[in-house]
């Protein structure tokens, strides 16, 4: 059964096209991950929500979906069975909220103000709010980006449970990495097609040592750099060199989140803490946990960058 079906879509935004060629089929319990900007998921959503027209192309709604985005906020000053309790009247559901949040390992934090929540929690109460609705349907933007590995690990089990209630999750997401942990079948929208990833777990990028060769997966990798036309992989404030030159090391880990910040640089968007601009023309970057590690940004690449770190 057909749920969602996008029959050539084009979407142009100020004499740019967002979406071009967009042709997917989305059917009930597919599990489906779609790698796309935060600006090309925006666009996807308020499509599917019809409060924008396709340039072109049609899409068949067959159920009636829910839409959750990165930036959708809350009712701070409610607790959060208050918050609950609320939407429950809405949707006009009448299950026990107390013991349902068990399913949503929220049952220990009911009575605390939304604006109190971590984000891993604040991403659990939204799926409970999915819940209450019981859609057919939903999308999701990104919910793992941010997430402890704690809270990762209670997320994918809450998914799991409102999967086994019969609703049909699509997440969206720039990392590959994030959408292998949520989905099954995943498609990256590049060059104005829709093409599925083959995503394997065990892909690794080799260093050779003097003991061996060292196999790391590109989770691991912090940021690759070109010292003297070697490729060199830095982990764990190591530096490993890799026969593989920078242009192939891009076309391998696009997919993975990686991105080409310098012609020397290929970084991790996932350990980007910070863009720091030192003058008009100067830009760094700034990883995770080490604010004495800069990595130079090219100006050329720029507004690229902040399309996909948006």
């Amino acid at each position: 059964m057909s749920l969602i079906v996008f029959d050539n879509v084009v979407k142009q935004i100020n004499n740019q096209i967002t979406l071009n060629k967009f042709n997917l089929k989305i059917n009930k319990n597919d599990r489906i991950g779609i790698k796309l900007t935060h600006e090309e998921s925006s666009v996807l959503f308020d499509l599917i929500m019809k409060t924008v027209k396709p340039t072109s192309g049609n899409i068949q709604v067959h159920s009636d979906p829910m839409i959750v985005r990165s930036d959708d906020g809350f009712y701070d000053e409610l607790t959060v069975k208050g918050y609950l309790n609320f939407f429950s009247r809405i949707s006009g559901n009448t299950i026990d909220i107390v013991s349902e949040s068990n399913n949503f390992f929220l049952s220990d934090i009911l009575n605390k103000k939304i604006k109190t929540l971590s984000i891993d929690e604040k991403e659990r109460l939204n799926l409970f709010r999915i819940f209450l609705f019981s859609p057919e349907l939903v999308f999701v933007e990104s919910p793992l980006h941010n997430l402890t590995s704690t809270g990762i690990e209670l997320y994918l089990k809450s998914v799991k449970y409102l999967r086994s209630v019969g609703t049909t999750i699509v997440f969206t997401s720039f990392y590959t990495e994030e959408l292998s942990l949520l989905s099954s079948d995943i498609y990256h929208y590049v060059n104005d097609t829709l093409e599925e990833i083959n995503f394997n777990d065990d892909f690794k990028i080799s260093s050779r040592s003097q003991d061996g060769i060292i196999y790391f997966k590109p989770k691991e990798i912090d940021f690759i750099e070109s010292i003297n036309g070697t490729s060199n992989l830095r982990v764990n404030s190591e530096y490993y060199p890799t026969n593989l030159t920078m242009d192939q090391l891009e076309t391998k880990l696009v997919d993975f989140g990686f991105f080409r910040c310098h012609r020397s640089y290929l970084v991790n968007l996932q350990r980007i803490s910070k863009l720091v601009s030192y003058s008009k023309n100067s830009y760094s970057l700034v990883l995770k946990g080490d604010d004495s590690e800069i990595i130079p940004l090219s100006r050329t690449k720029l507004d690229r960058l902040k399309k996909l770190m948006k």
